[in-house]
């Protein structure tokens, strides 16, 4: 694989590189897993129209997230256990998303949800 185009693709990568038990912690949802089910389906009723012949070379994706300017209307929800996948863990996350100019939702578990 020279270049991973889409989820299902990094996936398949994860599940070559992580041990076992580490990836199915990952890939797996929560008790029944009705919610990442739903997930799943609901990305697949997504469709982007593709604009042929446009000029996309000044395309600013930029916006801000309650004041804090980010690079593009995405963000790293907040998730557990990184380090299963990278020896930095949630700091090599923190760090990427820092690079990539977007947002890190950090629940830390001294608080209250």
């Amino acid at each position: 694989m020279d270049q991973i185009v889409n989820v299902n693709e990094f996936q398949e990568l994860a599940k070559l590189v992580l041990p076992k038990m580490y990836y199915e912690f990952y890939s797996g949802g929560a008790e029944d897993e009705h919610t990442l089910k739903e997930n799943v389906e609901a990305f697949t009723r997504i469709m982007f129209r593709p604009r042929v012949l446009v000029d996309v070379s000044k395309i600013d994706t930029s916006t801000s997230i309650l004041g804090y300017p980010i690079s593009a209307p995405i963000m790293i929800a907040p998730t557990a256990m990184h380090m299963l996948a990278h020896p930095e863990g949630e700091t090599a996350t923190a760090k990427s998303a820092a690079a990539c100019n977007t947002i890190m939702i950090d629940i830390s578990k001294d608080e209250e949800l």
